[in-house]
């Protein structure tokens, strides 16, 4: 089709009036750019070449906001089976809202963070679309796209321009249609309101993981009816474990006088400050999760891990992986950090739940990497500063990287500790001019700089410790990260709610292999030698996931094709 190369075996999606395909453009450069292509099935109809027309139009008015699938181009078909069909380019989505619901329903549903994060965006969304005069009118899950991690609203063939704050109803999914639309049957009038109204059962419907059934055995739809099941299943689930802000929010967008429902722009913020604090809660469950590896020589990679079921415990790997090793601790770990200051010696760090630190350390053969004597016992390791408590810990762990110890204390200010040319510790420092409300505070590994993660999920880089410029690697619409690793040439990987991420950044890397299906919630990097990464994961379940990368001399990096299940 013109430009286009389109699958027809695998539609993303057919109905009536449309249908839509995958696409691959043929010019020279884009051949790995896949697209989406809407096929308007308008031949020979005025009536749906007009509707056609204005979707295209209302995409276009559209352009700009990070919420909405991006329209990309439009055209005539000239030849073929689609001879003479109006087709729009957009971007790409992978999964819908409807999918994921019909995926979540067994074993889980959405957490809080995930359905405050996924809907402020969609209320964002409809804000940029009432603001220009016009009304979405078929919002509901099957409209709500995926794309590059960022969910989107799709699909306007039911959208209208408003005029005197009314557009004309052109159709839409009955289920998430006001009381107001349905009892005009379709043929009234559709309001910013009624958007408002769809954006309150897909809430509902997101914390439930299904829509109420009707308990009378009707089929004629009952906008109010279903309402008050939303309200009343969700009461029930408030009192179990469902946030009572989203519940709030629910049922005053479901509120059958449409003046009380809130708008989109006080919706988004709302939804938004949410998901920033759970974002702030996942980034305690990461530093808390207890996960770090390290090495101190060419053969040597060590996995830590603590929990409150096993305590802390470590594997490693010289020729082969041994078992896994009990280790007295002598706290509750609340996060672990493991460095070698020298090569061939290992140090181990345990923050404990009221910011104490304790230190150990392990020296070993460099030809057998057996150890020279038992681990040194447990010490007490000083705080940055009187009055300061340390709620995350970390330390650089690669054997030939210049080592320090690094803090992030209970205000979310930074601190690092160097090891110094003479063979020793310096003080500790304040890192200048550091992001604010900071959660966690990482070394890059195979490359200089460090990383942090702030209380609302973001992630910030500096070139090291002793520089005062801090720069976001990610763009501003990445979603809230749970935990991260920095990695060669700005390359780095996130853990989110939608799973596990490499962004290449500069770095020359062929794909991360996709990680087993899993909610993660930790993940650390080490580096045994130059050219060389290692990479381990940690899920909710505690299972542990590691694969590597070398780079060649090309200075192209290879991934592993698979990930190696620790956990046994």
């Amino acid at each position: 089709m013109g430009e286009w190369l389109v699958d027809t075996s695998a539609p993303l999606g057919s109905g009536a009036f449309a249908e839509v395909l995958p696409a691959w453009r043929e010019r020279a450069g884009m051949a790995g750019v896949q697209r989406a292509i809407k096929i308007y099935k308008a031949v020979g109809d005025g009536e749906r070449q007009r509707r056609a027309l204005e979707e295209i139009q209302v995409q276009e008015q559209l352009l700009g906001c990070p919420y909405v699938v991006a329209y990309v181009d439009a055209f005539l078909v000239e030849d073929g089976p689609y001879d003479g069909c109006v087709a729009q380019v957009m971007e790409m989505g992978d999964v819908s809202l409807a999918s994921r619901l019909a995926a979540e329903r067994s074993p889980r549903r959405m957490t809080v963070g995930e359905v405050a994060e996924m809907l402020g965006g969609v209320a964002e969304a409809l804000d940029h679309i009432h603001a220009r005069g016009l009304v979405h009118a078929d919002l509901k899950p099957g409209n709500i796209v995926r794309c590059r991690g960022i969910w989107k609203i799709a699909d306007f063939n039911a959208t209208s321009v408003l005029a005197g704050g009314r557009g004309r109803d052109q159709g839409g999914t009955q289920a998430y249609m006001s009381p107001q639309r349905l009892a005009a049957g379709g043929s009234g009038s559709v309001r910013r309101e009624d958007d408002m109204w769809s954006l309150g059962v897909i809430l509902g419907e997101c914390l439930l993981g299904r829509l109420p059934r009707r308990s009378d055995g009707l089929r004629e739809p009952d906008a109010t009816a279903l309402a008050e099941r939303i309200a009343g299943e969700l009461e029930d689930l408030e009192r179990r474990e469902a946030d009572p802000e989203l519940v709030v929010l629910a049922g005053e967008l479901l509120s059958t006088d449409p003046a009380l429902r809130p708008r989109a722009a006080a919706t988004a913020l709302r939804l938004r400050e949410l998901a920033h604090r759970a974002a702030e809660e996942g980034t305690d469950l990461v530093r808390w999760s207890g996960l770090a590896c390290s090495s101190f020589g060419n053969s040597h990679l060590e996995v830590f891990t603590a929990n409150r079921s096993d305590g802390l415990r470590h594997r490693w790997i010289v020729q082969g992986w041994s078992d896994w090793h009990g280790m007295a601790a002598p706290c509750a770990v609340r996060a672990i950090a493991v460095g070698s200051p020298r090569e061939f010696e290992q140090n181990l760090w345990l923050l404990d739940h009221e910011g104490g630190i304790w230190v150990r350390s392990l020296v070993v053969d460099r030809e057998t990497c057996a150890p020279v004597e038992d681990w040194s016992a447990w010490q007490p390791w000083p705080a940055p500063a009187d009055g300061v408590t340390v709620v995350d810990l970390a330390a650089t762990n690669a054997p030939w990287a210049q080592h320090c110890l690094l803090a992030v204390d209970s205000q979310g200010r930074a601190w690092w500790r160097p090891w110094n040319a003479h063979g020793g510790w310096s003080n500790w420092w304040a890192l200048p001019d550091p992001p604010e409300g900071l959660v966690t505070l990482r070394a890059a590994t195979g490359a200089v700089g460090v990383g942090a993660l702030d209380g609302r999920g973001v992630i910030w880089r500096s070139p090291g410790p002793y520089a005062r410029s801090w720069y976001r690697p990610l763009p501003a619409e990445q979603p809230p990260v749970r935990g991260f690793a920095l990695l060669p040439d700005d390359a780095v990987v996130v853990l989110t709610g939608e799973g596990v991420e490499l962004r290449p950044g500069g770095m020359h890397t062929g794909p991360l292999a996709p990680a087993p299906a899993g909610d993660y919630v930790a993940v650390d990097a080490s580096s045994r030698w130059p050219g060389h990464l290692e990479l381990v994961l940690r899920d909710r379940e505690d299972r542990i996931l590691h694969t590597w990368a070398h780079r060649w001399d090309t200075g192209w990096w290879e991934w592993h094709p698979d990930w190696a299940d620790l956990s046994g």
